[in-house]
């Protein structure tokens, strides 16, 4: 049985989700910063068999705007959760392809092609492993406030994969966390987190304008924001298919954690 979530549920999504933290931390995240309250983020359940009634939450399907995630049991009702997002008024450009019981996702899908699927590296950041880089003489790195909403807009607006909306931008300034790199008060880097949880932040938007690359400016605010992450008691996880970007994380002592595999999607 498949049901929209409500706050009756949160234990049992946690519990759920808790199987693979790493992988599910969107999904943790939304429900810690905006529960089921939001018309743009919402969670439906399927639910065992139960002559009660009253079955395990066995699956969870999340969207957050047109973006949606799923994980699940092995048993979990795949067809039924694909057709629930596949009907949705929003539609769908894009889902998270790492479901746990199932390999992939993809092959229940009726409405919509795939357009392209990326396989990135998942990594992850002990403590004792942490290797903090330096900050390049005549540059600072502070976190980031509301009074940088134009100038992190302007570092976003032509980056590529890094790409921001203003709305995008606005985000993490209040629910997560940016930290920049600045040289005569102009932002030309900066990092964030795209989602947190009380154990965990995944890192992001790691960006730097092309005229201060080479400098050191990645590695210094991925330094400044894993820092804070980690003082709070937070682990810091990222995925990346940029090999540059991978070496850097080595660099600060990022281990390799698995696969972060994602699909973009048009309806056909």
């Amino acid at each position: 049985m498949i049901r929209t979530l409500d706050a009756a549920d949160t234990d049992e999504l946690v519990r759920l989700l808790s199987e693979s933290r790493r992988y599910n931390l969107y999904m943790l995240g939304n429900l810690h910063k905006l529960g089921f309250g939001a018309d743009f983020c919402q969670f439906w359940g399927d639910f065992a068999d139960a002559p009660d009634g009253q079955g395990e939450l066995r699956a969870v399907l999340n969207r957050y705007m047109t973006g949606w995630v799923v994980y699940g049991q092995p048993a979990s009702d795949w067809r039924e959760l694909a057709a629930v997002m596949e009907a949705h008024p929003a539609g769908a450009t894009r889902v998270q392809d790492n479901p746990g019981g199932v390999a992939s996702f993809l092959p229940y899908l009726q409405r919509y092609l795939v357009e392209h699927v990326s396989e990135e590296e998942l990594m992850a950041l002990n403590d004792a492993d942490f290797r903090p880089a330096p900050v390049p003489p005549g540059y600072a790195v502070r976190r980031a406030t509301v009074a940088d909403l134009d100038g992190l807009t302007a570092l976003y607006a032509d980056a590529g994969d890094m790409t921001r909306s203003r709305a995008s931008v606005e985000r993490p300034l209040f629910d997560t966390r940016i930290w920049v790199a600045t040289e005569k008060d102009e932002i030309c880097a900066a990092a964030l987190t795209n989602a947190e949880t009380s154990g965990m932040g995944m890192v992001g938007g790691v960006y730097t304008l092309p005229a201060w690359r080479g400098c050191g400016l990645s590695q210094a605010v991925c330094t400044a924001l894993c820092a804070d992450l980690l003082g709070e008691g937070m682990q810091p996880v990222l995925y990346w298919d940029n090999p540059a970007a991978g070496a850097v994380y080595r660099k600060l002592g990022f281990h390799a954690d698995g696969v972060w595999r994602s699909a973009w999607l048009a309806a056909v």
